[in-house]
């Protein structure tokens, strides 16, 4: 959905866009990406109002977004479709992936997909699955963009489903089983800069103009897109027991992704594969792959792991990972290990 915003917003003021990431160096120096070009009101994002001193209406956020039981998401969502429960009719072979932004969903999408299509090669063309569109194949399902005119009911077996809701608004019943979800998470230092970087490319969908180092502290106040990251994972943790649940790490998927393969293709249900199916679902599945053929990956930053360590000052890494430990102490036992491989001072804790 990046390149659907990014479309949307060159269409409007094509001239004035620069793109070039905001960052900093290790030494500390600012950067920041220009937005340049008028808007006027009706041109913008649909969500809330801009006040004087620079938030967004209704929860007082530097970004526009909507709410939801006081929640944050971003303007493409629809409260009647992130909280509607009976949004789609579950079925035992429903995939729903599950994320807080930028931790790896497209990736994981799409290994799923060619999974399914792996065990399934005679799916009609006509079946969702067998395009490359992920508003089609994958739908975000409280995008109001991706399910306008969309009954996923009527949508042929196997389903993919993708979903940024909290998990007190999953599109599912409580104790519902019948729908698989995987759920993947990412460090969050690498999260933080990776949303950055998406806020500052899909400009006019949050209409940030704060610096990168502004950015920092509202990602640990919870004040960005889909507020707290602690918060969001959190949920979906303690409630590891009432839901069919995978959970998936990105740095995982990056260390041993034939294994990650494996793992989903048998959470699916499905025989297990074979070396040379293995491979193929990983040539396919690989960046460069993936963004010459996946419309949401073309012309972004995706795939980068520990830029983190560039763009955030030690302190800044510190902070965020004493706060990670903190607030995962008490479920740190539900947590994939490779979770923990770049986060300082949880390695010890896991020894215990």
């Amino acid at each position: 959905w990046e390149q659907e915003c990014c479309d949307e917003e060159a269409k409007r003021d094509p001239a004035s866009e620069d793109t070039t990431p905001g960052r900093r160096g290790r030494g500390g120096k600012e950067f920041r990406g220009a937005r340049g070009g008028a808007r006027g009101a009706g041109q913008r994002a649909a969500g809330s109002r801009r006040r004087e001193d620079g938030l967004f209406e209704p929860l007082m956020l530097p970004i526009r977004h909507i709410a939801v039981d006081n929640m944050c998401y971003p303007s493409l969502c629809r409260e009647n479709l992130v909280k509607n429960q009976s949004l789609f009719t579950p079925r035992h072979d429903d995939v729903i992936v599950t994320t807080y932004p930028r931790s790896g969903t497209t990736w994981t999408l799409e290994i799923t997909r060619h999974i399914h299509l792996t065990h399934l090669p005679f799916l009609p063309p006509q079946h969702p699955l067998t395009t490359q569109d992920h508003k089609i194949s994958a739908p975000w399902i409280n995008n109001h963009n991706n399910m306008a005119n969309r009954d996923l009911d009527s949508d042929p077996s196997p389903r993919v489903m993708k979903s940024h809701n909290h998990y007190c608004h999953l599109n599912l019943f409580p104790s519902d089983t019948r729908t698989k979800v995987i759920h993947v998470m990412r460090d969050p230092k690498d999260v933080l800069c990776s949303a950055y970087h998406h806020t500052l490319q899909v400009g006019h969908l949050f209409d940030y103009k704060g610096t990168f180092a502004e950015f920092v502290q509202h990602f640990l106040a919870g004040k960005v897109e889909s507020g707290s990251y602690w918060d969001f994972n959190l949920q979906y943790l303690q409630n590891a027991n009432k839901h069919n649940i995978l959970y998936l790490t990105y740095e995982e998927l990056s260390s041993d992704k034939l294994g990650c393969i494996g793992k989903i293709n048998s959470f699916l249900g499905y025989p297990p594969l074979s070396v040379e199916q293995i491979s193929k679902i990983d040539d396919m599945t690989r960046f460069e792959v993936m963004k010459g053929t996946q419309k949401p990956l073309q012309g972004t930053v995706q795939g980068v792991m520990g830029q983190s360590v560039v763009m955030l000052s030690e302190e800044e890494r510190r902070g965020i990972d004493v706060k990670t430990w903190t607030e995962f102490q008490s479920i740190i036992h539900l947590i994939p290990p490779s979770y923990f491989q770049n986060i300082g001072g949880c390695s010890t804790a896991l020894k215990i």
